[in-house]
């Protein structure tokens, strides 16, 4: 691998893949820098980047002329709210986007590598103390999530029919520095910030699995160097809490660190639509190829998130969270 397309390199786990890799390869960029995208991101970093749709016509132009090998594609739209209030949009970038890129690529045919990032969102709810494996049956239930299982399925199919030289990496949820503040863990920490108080959704009993974007990426690398065509690998931590619990640990965190926090400092509104109980995913077949890769622990993974939003309010003020649904259901689109 030698010259290394990268989408979406602009949004927040794109720009750590890029760090971690750009001394080792020729890295290309693509991205359309929507909301969550910025340049700001890729700060010293040596890439080239193309501000492109990769759902546009230019995609084959770009692999011919820059020779690329090997894609990576972190390109997608990938907030739950967003995708319930304007569904279309997913399916553009997160299906037709996909289908753009793969048949590009074939008719370019020199792609030895195609390494697909999902969700585990795509297994849908997990139930009391069970885990998905990579065979776990697909359960989709957001247009996010439903998005991101068809463009999988549609590669794999890919590669069954025309040999795509394909892996699938499905991460659990991932915090870090830059990370666009309509997530939990920057919406929470910023708020506070500012001395409002934390959003939370219903009772925030809902569980999700946690990893230090530092350690998905480095994982990624892995994958994509030594990691086997044609096979689906789970990237989870095992860290799993309820987002309650997440908002709680933050708010301790910044007590200690100093800041001064709102009286109140939650508040409760309607839970959304749709609101997954539980995520939980089986990455024991990762593990066993490469051993453990957790380095990052939560809560204390939590302390530079916290550092790096307080000496960054520039790169965070006036950030647009417009299409944000924190209301009562009845304002989403269903």
């Amino acid at each position: 691998m030698k010259n290394i397309l990268i989408t979406g390199g602009c949004g927040f786990m794109g720009s750590h893949f890029i760090k971690q890799i750009h001394n080792d390869y020729n890295v290309i960029n693509i991205d359309k820098l929507t909301y969550c995208g910025t340049l700001k991101n890729l700060n010293k970093v040596n890439c080239c980047t193309y501000v492109e749709d990769i759902a546009n016509d230019c995609i084959p132009d770009i692999l011919s002329e820059k020779k690329i090998d090997t894609i990576v594609n972190f390109a997608a739209n990938t907030h739950v709210d967003r995708s319930i209030s304007n569904p279309r949009e997913f399916l553009e970038t997160d299906i037709l986007g996909v289908f753009n890129l793969v048949y590009s690529s074939l008719k370019y045919k020199g792609i030895k590598r195609f390494i697909h990032i999902e969700t585990d969102e795509v297994y849908g709810p997990i139930f009391e103390e069970n885990e998905a494996d990579e065979n776990h049956i697909l359960n989709p239930t957001s247009p996010y999530a439903a998005s991101k299982a068809s463009a999988g399925l549609l590669l794999l199919s890919y590669k069954k029919t025309y040999g795509l030289p394909l892996i699938l990496i499905r991460p659990c949820n991932c915090f870090g520095p830059n990370q666009h503040i309509e997530k939990l863990i920057p919406f929470t920490i910023t708020r506070l910030l500012e001395n409002k108080p934390a959003i939370l959704h219903g009772k925030g009993i809902e569980i999700r699995e946690w990893m230090h974007s530092s350690d998905c990426v480095s994982m990624i690398r892995k994958i994509m160097e030594e990691g086997e065509i044609g096979e689906i690998y789970n990237l989870g931590s095992r860290i799993r809490k309820q987002n309650i619990d997440v908002i709680h640990a933050i708010i301790s965190k910044m007590y200690k660190l100093g800041f001064n926090l709102p009286t109140i400092p939650i508040e409760k509104i309607a839970n959304r639509p749709g609101n997954d109980f539980r995520y939980a995913i089986n990455s024991s077949k990762l593990i066993k190829k490469f051993g453990p890769y957790i380095t990052k622990k939560f809560p204390e993974g939590l302390e530079d998130i916290i550092k790096w939003y307080a000496s960054h309010k520039n790169w965070y003020e006036n950030v647009d969270t417009s299409a944000n649904i924190y209301k009562n259901n009845k304002d989403y689109l269903r």
